[in-house]
């Protein structure tokens, strides 16, 4: 199913862990207009902006999935509501060293500025380096809020 122009559902379902575990990440019915919301709210206006392949690593996580992952127990990935989200290809005129932070740093500046969000997290899990966005459907419940996260 196409959310918007360059975002389809299966992006948010898919998951290595789910595949390697045997867990059915199949999305409810009744998330995908959360889903639709973070591709319309923040996901499409970022790819516009950048003109480039954003890269959904962890999209949708049923219960069994978040805790494999190690995924808070309130996590909005549960509820469509939320995605970590990598670029497709690093700059070539950064150094190598560091390319993905500042990026998704990049990246998080601009959707702070322009797109209605809950959370922006940058996080980072040894070399490993992702953008966590979030968006509510009920705009008056998003936080606005900008962490950064080391594990």
């Amino acid at each position: 199913m196409q959310l918007t122009k360059h975002f389809h559902l299966n992006e948010f379902a898919r998951s290595s862990t789910a595949a390697r575990l045997g867990i059915d990440n199949t999305i409810p019915e009744a998330l995908i207009p959360n889903i639709r919301n973070l591709c319309e709210q923040i996901l499409e206006p970022l790819r516009a902006h950048i003109r480039s392949p954003v890269v959904i690593s962890s999209g949708y996580r049923c219960k069994a999935l978040n805790k494999a992952v190690g995924g808070v127990w309130n996590s909005q990935h549960m509820t469509g509501e939320a995605a970590d989200i990598v670029s497709s290809s690093p700059s070539p005129t950064l150094p190598r060293e560091g390319v993905g932070k500042l990026l998704l740093l990049t990246w998080a500046e601009w959707i702070k500025a322009n797109c209605q969000f809950d959370q922006l997290i940058l996080e980072k899990s040894g070399n490993t380096v992702w953008l966590h966005v979030s968006c509510c459907r009920d705009a008056t419940k998003n936080r606005k809020q900008v962490l950064i996260v080391t594990k």
